[in-house]
């Protein structure tokens, strides 16, 4: 078979396409060719990007930011875009795709360790990506936009009462809608696991990404979703539509057919948790 070939790019080509570029090279070797480019090159790479490289043995030494070649536009396998910036025009049958990267200064993370939550986040796309490029042939639950198995969707939750939005006196919409979303995803082959701080810790306490997230970020910052281990959404539960692109099933997705229980409607109980409405 021929080498699989992918364009990384973002602006500046001094931060995650060179690292998007480095951790490639450290995973698939010369099994695929690896290039980078920007939009609009600066001058120099970013110092912290190389210096967490360089903590995982992805030396990016002797690289400098490149403009985008045509040519490479035209002739590689996959382009891929990292981060919301970088806009380009892409050639008629180009195939593109964009990695809205993990963005920890919104969560007031910065300098040295917003880079390595960065470089994580990158690497974990990068190996799902290695994945799919060398093993072409699709399986028939397989999303045609999609070379790798059936994704598993992973959903990391605050402490709750009872996750299904229905809890006591209160009905939280948001969860009542996830729920429904999850079922009606699950029963078309979805994968999904559901993990709740509080009745699930072990879970949180053992997944190195969830683990470090919850020690930046705190339980404030949860929801957390990750899809086959890479961060695709923090601070809020996910749509439909979010959810069936995630699990790469080739289904529409039809409108949430939650149905909200009013008060009176729970059991003599009081709700899922019982007669005092909290577990």
């Amino acid at each position: 078979m021929p080498t699989p070939s992918v364009l990384f790019v973002c602006v500046k080509n001094g931060g995650k396409s060179q690292m998007a570029a480095a951790l490639m090279r450290k995973a698939a070797g010369n099994r695929i060719a690896v290039y980078s480019a920007g939009t609009d090159p600066g001058t120099a790479l970013n110092a912290l990007s190389v210096k967490v490289l360089d903590e995982v043995g992805a030396p990016v030494a002797g690289e400098h930011p490149k403009p985008i070649d045509p040519q490479r536009l035209r002739t590689v396998d996959l382009i891929v875009t990292l981060g919301r910036e970088a806009h380009l025009d892409a050639p008629a049958g180009a195939v593109v795709e964009n990695w809205d990267t993990d963005e920890p200064s919104d969560r007031g993370i910065d300098g040295i360790e917003r880079m390595r939550l960065v470089r994580d986040d990158i690497a974990a796309r990068v190996h799902t990506l290695a994945a799919r490029l060398l093993d072409p042939i699709p399986a028939p639950n397989r999303h045609p936009s999609r070379r790798n198995p059936v994704p598993t969707i992973a959903v990391f939750e605050p402490a709750l009462c009872c996750n299904t939005g229905v809890c006591g006196d209160d009905v939280d919409q948001n969860l009542v809608t996830f729920t429904a979303d999850l079922a009606w995803l699950t029963d078309r082959g979805a994968a999904i696991t559901r993990h709740n701080l509080a009745n699930d810790p072990l879970a949180f306490a053992h997944h190195p990404i969830v683990k470090r997230f919850l020690e930046l970020s705190g339980s404030a910052g949860l929801p957390l979703v990750l899809v086959d281990d890479v961060t695709v959404l923090t601070g809020r539960y996910p749509d439909r539509a979010e959810l069936v692109s995630w699990a790469g099933l080739d289904i529409p997705a039809a409108p949430t057919g939650a149905t909200i229980l009013a008060l009176d409607d729970t059991t003599d109980a009081g709700s899922c948790c019982g007669p005092t409405g909290c577990c």
